[in-house]
């Protein structure tokens, strides 16, 4: 057995001695004083395709979750995910037109369970077990269509030292839109080989408008990886600011996994009242035949677009612009919109894609709110990928309703 397997059976232990914890008295009074909560999610996606065919699809699912009351510092927490087709407005699979996005394998309808673990806190320590959420730079939720993506993972946190917090865990297994393949089923980390990754991770913001983190990943048969931001703000007025960033991050193949190479990035927001303007830059360098990767989610780059990130490939460049409006003080409250621009190169890959996109919330209230956001991407190369990293060129319209209770 190996020392990452051990590990693991040595959590899955702790689990159980947890719950043994918790005698018959405890637990009654722990799952009568427990919570539930939720969110109902209505989703429509429509892709226009300039290479092949156009494809839409709509699904009514959400989340039913349980969390027991603290006892002994001992919390469980369970956690179902569904999203069912709705047939009479969703494209033919069998034509092509189904729309895969809200969907399991072959656009159909699913249900699993996405949390269910152990937590313990005692002071500033927390210790979670079991499948849960999980953001990180390397691995995150990622939340962009039906579901967030959800982790089996052991994962300790630790407070008490003022402005810092200190993360270690082991990762297993993940399940969601990310995880490729069938987004429902829980699947290992990196390959049917890997037993999974190593994280740890410290986040400090004790010097006022200064936050920075770093995080190291050995990801099990593919690579180890290391992640650093540093974010500066500088306030002018109440109403005026201007935000910083600098980003680096770093892989070391494993078993010639390709997955080496060095990314940069650069940031500046400017916010004035209730409008912002950003610009944004990230640079990878790899040696031929080698690429970056976002991790398990959406990754931490600060180019990325609703589509488009630099994940993939190989001596990539990317250039973003955006804008914000929060239109509150305009009379329209909890309505922002938000415009997009982003241009991305690889030559190696014979990769040039730009795209725009426009995105609009309404927060309606605390439970209630919508999202909209409408991406064109366009390749200039006017070509199809063979590894499906782009195809060609597409728009993509997608809306979600959320109600949360």
């Amino acid at each position: 057995m190996t020392k990452k397997r051990k590990m693991m059976k040595t959590m899955m232990l702790l689990s159980l001695a947890a719950v043994t914890a918790l005698n018959a008295g405890s637990m009654d009074e722990a799952f009568k004083g427990g919570k539930a909560s939720g969110q109902i999610r209505a989703a429509y996606v429509d892709q226009d395709n300039a290479v092949d065919t156009d494809t839409y699809g709509t699904s009514l699912g959400g989340i039913l979750k349980f969390e027991t009351a603290a006892s002994n510092g001992i919390t469980l927490g369970v956690a179902g995910y569904a999203s069912q087709k709705i047939h009479s407005l969703t494209g033919s699979f069998d034509e092509g037109k189904a729309n895969g996005d809200l969907f399991a394998e072959n656009t159909k309808s699913y249900a699993y369970v996405g949390e269910a673990y152990v937590d313990y806190s005692a002071n500033d320590l927390t210790l979670r077990i079991g499948r849960q959420l999980i953001d990180t730079p390397l691995a995150d939720t990622d939340d962009i269509r039906m579901h967030p993506n959800s982790f089996e993972a052991a994962v300790v946190s630790y407070g008490g030292i003022e402005g810092t917090t200190f993360v270690g865990g082991y990762v297993t297994r993940w399940a969601g839109y990310d995880s490729g393949g069938d987004i429902s089923k829980f699947k290992k980390l990196a390959g049917d080989n890997s037993e999974g990754a190593a994280v740890v991770g410290i986040m400090n913001e004790s010097i006022e408008n200064l936050g920075v983190q770093g995080w190291y990943y050995g990801i099990d048969e593919l690579a180890d990886a290391f992640y650093t931001d540093a974010t500066y703000a500088i306030p002018f007025s109440e109403t005026m600011g201007l935000e910083l960033i600098g980003q680096f991050a770093t892989f070391s193949e494993e078993r010639n996994s390709g997955l080496d190479g060095n990314v940069y990035g650069i940031g500046a927001r400017f916010n004035i009242g209730m409008a912002s303007v950003g610009a944004a830059y990230n640079k990878a360098s790899n040696n031929e035949g080698d690429f970056v990767s976002n991790g398990f989610g959406g990754g931490p780059y600060i180019t990325s677009m609703e589509e488009m990130t630099i994940d993939g490939f190989e001596d990539v460049k990317a250039y973003q612009l955006s804008a914000d409006l929060d239109l509150t003080n305009a009379g329209l409250e909890g309505v922002s919109l938000c415009a997009l621009y982003g241009d991305f190169k690889s030559v190696p890959a014979n990769m040039r894609v730009k795209e725009f996109d426009v995105i609009a919330t309404y927060e309606m209230s605390e439970a209630f709110n919508a999202e909209m956001s409408y991406a064109m991407v366009a390749d200039k190369n006017n070509n199809t990928s063979e590894d499906g990293l782009y195809d060609g060129g597409y728009d993509r319209f997608l809306v979600r309703l959320n109600y949360n209770f």
